[in-house]
């Protein structure tokens, strides 16, 4: 079904791999194409209650796959492939409800690290280097990197590692919150799964609830927030997983929550 992804579901844990180990899972069209469909697969599964991004071998991603430009470098139309391909995914990702998790094997470079950080979390091995590439070639940060990096490390800091593409340890990127957790290299498979399996256990309702108010919220004044949250409890107030979380509070208990 796919040529360049590895797709598989399991323990309510869909897992999207970029498998492309040759070019370090470098994004061409086919890619895009894969990641595209996994995504849309993954959102439309009732069974899915998280997603997991990663890589294979080495590296998350090394970035786009610059060989596809060949022919056009003179005078490349970069503007029309953002819209064909990273945008529309990025916009996917956003409007998807359930948690997804970018799993960072390895290297991820220019537009590698602006799909990690299109993801709601963010773990990464040990060994992980991450870094905003662009400046490297004279282009600045593309697929999302100018949204999402200032929001996740402050202005000051996204500016100086887009300006200075300069590689950063998984234990830097933690410290500035650009990671949410760095694993050990070890044992990297088995802290992704329990990090997965704590977001699969949420009531994704309230999730999707919760993430579509977050990522607006800082595009907007506080009434209006805070009329979304009103609006939004009212949602998640009548969920069938609220139900469940008062009962097991009551009850002492650990509540099961099944997304509805």
């Amino acid at each position: 079904m796919y040529e360049t992804v590895n797709y598989r579901v399991e323990n309510r844990i869909a897992t999207i791999q970029i498998c492309v180990p040759q070019k370090m899972n470098a994004l061409n069209l086919a890619v895009h194409r894969d990641l595209y469909a996994a995504f849309s697969a993954a959102n439309e599964d009732a069974d899915v209650r998280c997603i997991v991004l990663t890589g294979e071998g080495r590296a998350f991603s090394a970035g786009a796959d610059l060989s596809e430009f060949d022919g056009t470098i003179e005078k490349p139309d970069y503007a029309s492939y953002l819209k064909d391909t990273y945008n529309n995914l990025l916009r996917l990702m956003m409007q998807i409800k359930k948690p997804i998790l970018a799993a960072v094997n390895g290297a991820a470079a220019g537009a590698g690290l602006s799909l990690a950080l299109a993801c709601d979390f963010r773990v990464a091995s040990q060994d992980a280097k991450l870094s905003l590439a662009f400046i490297k070639i004279g282009l600045i940060p593309d697929a999302g990197a100018c949204f999402f990096m200032p929001r996740l490390v402050g202005l000051g800091k996204a500016m100086e590692l887009a300006a200075l593409g300069s590689a950063i340890t998984a234990e830097e990127a933690e410290k500035i919150g650009l990671v949410n957790k760095v694993l050990p290299a070890g044992r990297f498979a088995e802290g992704v799964a329990e990090f997965a399996g704590q977001l699969a256990d949420l009531p994704t309702l309230a999730f999707g609830k919760m993430k579509e108010i977050m990522y607006k919220s800082m595009e907007n004044d506080l009434d209006t927030v805070l009329r979304w949250e009103e609006e939004g409890q009212n949602f998640a107030g009548a969920t069938l997983d609220h139900r469940e979380g008062v009962m097991a509070f009551l009850e002492k208990r650990k509540p099961t929550f099944k997304g509805v």
